[in-house]
C-alpha cells in the first residue's frame, strides 16, 4: 500500500467522523459527550434523539418515565385542550452541563398516532416540565416542525436538563390562537374546567386560568376613563384612555362559585409609556412606578344568596338597582358607564355586573416581561376592568398604595406621633427627607438611610419600577419589531469606517 492510499484512506475517515458522531443508544445508559465542539447525536430506540455541541467532555443520562403531570396543565402557548402524544416523559440528566451549544431534543410523530389524537402536525410541540413542576411549558420561538420525517424538535437548547414530553394541541387553527375583543358568542372562550389554558386577545392581553368547573369568558375593551374612577389611586395616572373589561358567565356574584387563580398579562406600549415620561420630566437616569389596577365585582349589592331560586330573585333585582342608582348620584358617572359589564351565559341572578365606583392597586406582585413586553400579574376574582397606570417618582409609589389606606392614614409607624403626617409622606420623597426625621427622633435614622438609597427598588403591591432607559430600549425594539436594527447598524457602521452611508 503507498503512501498515496494511506494518506486518501485517512482523508475519508476524518470526511466522515461527523456521522460516526451519531450512535444508537439505550436508555438508562451514561453517555459521553465530546469537547471538542463536533456534534454529539444520540438516537434512541422509540424514534427520539439528543443532539448537541459540547465546550468540554461531559456525560448525560436519559431515561423515560410516567409524566410527572398531566398534559392540560400546559402555559406557552394558546389554544386549548392540549393532550399526551406518548405515554412517557423524556428525563435528560447531565453532570452539571452548563457548556452546551445547540442543543436539540427531537421526537417523533406517527401519522396515525396524530389521527387518532385528532392532531394535526403543525400543532404538535415538544414541552418541557416548568422549575416548580407544575406545568408544561411550551416555546414557541424555539420550536421546530419537520412534516417530511415526521418528527417535532426544541432547538437553540444551552442546557439539556430536565424532563420533555411531547404534547398536541387539538384544534383546527396552527400557530397562535388570537381571540377578538367583545361581548358576543363569537369572541366568548371557554374554559374546561380542568388544567391551565392560556388565551390571548388581539392586542396581546393574555390569560392563564387555572379554574375547578366550567365556564365561559369574554374581553372587551372600553372607551374613556372618568377621573373620579381614578380617585382611590393617590396620583397614579392611567397610561391608556381605555379599560379592559373581563366578564364570566359566573360574573362574579358568589367567588366560591368557582376556586380559580388567573394570571393575567397586560401589554405595553412602550413608546407611549416614554412619552409619558418624559412630558412628566422623568431625567435618562430616572424611574417611574407603573401599576395595575382594578374595578371589582360589588359582593352581593342586592342580597345574593347561595339559594339562586325563583322566589327571591324579584327583590334581589330591585336592591340592585337601588344600589347602582344611589352609587351613579354619588359619583356622577353617566348609568352606561357605572353599570358596568353584562353578563354572559346564563347568570339567574342579574344580567349586569355592578362594579365598585373606583379603581384600586391589584394586590398581587407584578411581573415586568420585557422580552414580551407586558406586566404579569395573578389574581382569584376576575371579572371586573383593568387599567395599566403610571406614576413619576419611583420612592413616591409605595406609600400610595392602598394596602394601608383600606384601614386608615397610617402607612408608617414613625407617623403615629402625628396624625398629620401620612398626609405630607407621599410628596417628600421627591424633595427633603428632613421635615420628616424632625418628627420624631426614633424613626429619623431610618428614613435617612431610605433616602440615601440611589433607587427605589422595593415597589408596593400592583406595581413594578421602571427606569427611562429600560422603557427607550423597550421602545427602541418595538420600532424595529422585536428584532436587533440590522440595516440601522449597516449604515451606522459604513458611516463610522468610510465616513458615508449607503442605503
Amino acid at each position: 500500500m503507498t503512501s498515496g492510499t494511506v494518506s486518501s484512506l485517512f482523508f475519508l475517515l476524518l470526511s466522515f467522523s461527523p456521522a460516526l458522531a451519531q450512535q444508537q443508544a439505550q436508555f438508562n445508559q451514561v453517555l459521553n459527550l465530546n469537547g471538542d465542539m463536533q456534534l454529539n447525536s444520540f438516537q434512541f430506540q422509540d424514534g427520539s434523539k439528543v443532539e448537541t455541541f459540547s465546550q468540554k467532555q461531559q456525560q448525560l443520562i436519559v431515561n423515560q418515565q410516567t409524566p410527572s403531570i398531566s398534559a392540560n396543565q400546559v402555559t406557552g402557548s394558546t389554544g386549548s385542550p392540549f393532550i399526551a402524544l406518548q405515554q412517557t416523559s423524556m428525563v435528560i440528566s447531565t453532570n452539571g452541563a452548563k457548556d452546551l451549544v445547540g442543543g436539540q431534543i427531537e421526537m417523533a410523530m406517527t401519522q396515525q398516532g396524530l389521527q387518532q389524537a385528532n392532531v394535526q402536525p403543525d400543532n404538535a410541540y415538544v414541552a418541557m416540565l416548568s422549575p416548580d413542576r407544575q406545568t408544561w411549558m411550551i416555546q414557541e420561538s424555539i420550536r421546530s416542525i419537520n412534516n417530511t420525517d415526521m418528527t417535532v424538535r426544541m432547538v437553540k437548547l444551552q442546557n439539556l436538563d430536565g424532563e420533555y414530553m411531547m404534547v398536541g394541541r387539538q384544534t383546527q387553527g396552527t400557530e397562535t390562537q388570537l381571540t377578538t375583543f367583545g361581548n358576543d358568542q363569537a369572541s366568548q372562550v371557554t374554559v374546561t374546567g380542568t388544567g391551565l389554558q392560556e388565551n390571548e386577545f388581539t392586542d396581546g392581553f393574555r390569560m392563564s386560568v387555572k379554574a375547578t368547573q366550567p365556564m365561559t369568558m369574554n374581553v372587551n375593551v372600553k372607551k374613556g376613563i372618568d377621573s373620579g374612577m381614578l380617585a382611590a389611586l393617590q396620583g397614579q395616572k392611567s397610561v391608556n384612555d381605555y379599560r379592559y373589561s373581563v366578564t364570566t358567565n359566573l360574573a362574579g356574584v358568589q367567588p366560591n362559585l368557582n376556586q380559580q387563580v388567573t394570571v393575567i398579562q397586560m401589554p405595553l406600549n412602550a413608546q407611549r409609556i416614554a412619552s409619558m415620561m418624559q412630558a412628566a420630566g422623568v431625567q435618562p437616569d430616572g424611574q417611574v412606578t407603573l401599576g395595575v389596577a382594578q374595578r371589582s365585582v360589588l359582593g352581593n349589592p342586592g342580597g345574593a344568596t347561595a339559594n339562586l331560586g325563583s322566589t327571591g330573585a324579584a327583590p334581589q333585582k330591585r336592591g340592585r338597582y337601588d344600589v347602582r342608582t344611589a352609587i351613579e348620584r354619588r359619583t356622577g358617572q353617566q348609568t352606561g358607564q357605572q353599570q358596568g359589564t353584562p353578563t354572559t351565559g346564563n347568570n339567574p341572578v342579574a344580567t349586569q355586573l355592578l362594579l365598585a365606583p373606583t379603581f384600586t392597586p391589584v394586590q398581587a406582585n407584578v411581573v415586568l416581561d420585557t422580552v414580551n413586553m407586558r406586566v404579569a400579574f395573578p389574581v382569584s376574582q376576575v371579572d371586573g376592568e383593568y387599567i395599566l397606570t403610571m406614576q413619576a417618582g419611583g420612592a413616591a409609589a409605595p406609600q400610595g398604595a392602598a394596602p394601608e389606606p383600606a384601614g386608615g392614614a397610617q402607612p408608617p409607624a414613625a407617623a403615629e406621633p402625628s396624625g398629620a403626617a401620612p398626609a405630607g409622606e407621599a410628596p417628600k420623597p421627591e424633595g427633603s427627607a428632613k421635615p420628616e426625621a424632625g418628627n420624631g427622633t426614633a424613626p429619623a435614622e431610618p428614613k435617612m438611610k431610605r433616602q440615601d438609597a440611589p433607587k427605589d427598588t422595593n415597589p408596593a403591591k400592583g406595581q413594578v419600577i421602571i427606569t427611562m432607559r429600560e422603557i427607550q430600549r423597550m421602545a427602541e425594539m418595538q420600532k424595529w419589531g422585536g428584532q436587533a436594527p440590522i440595516t440601522k447598524m449597516m449604515s451606522e457602521y459604513v458611516q463610522a469606517n468610510n465616513g458615508t452611508a449607503k442605503a
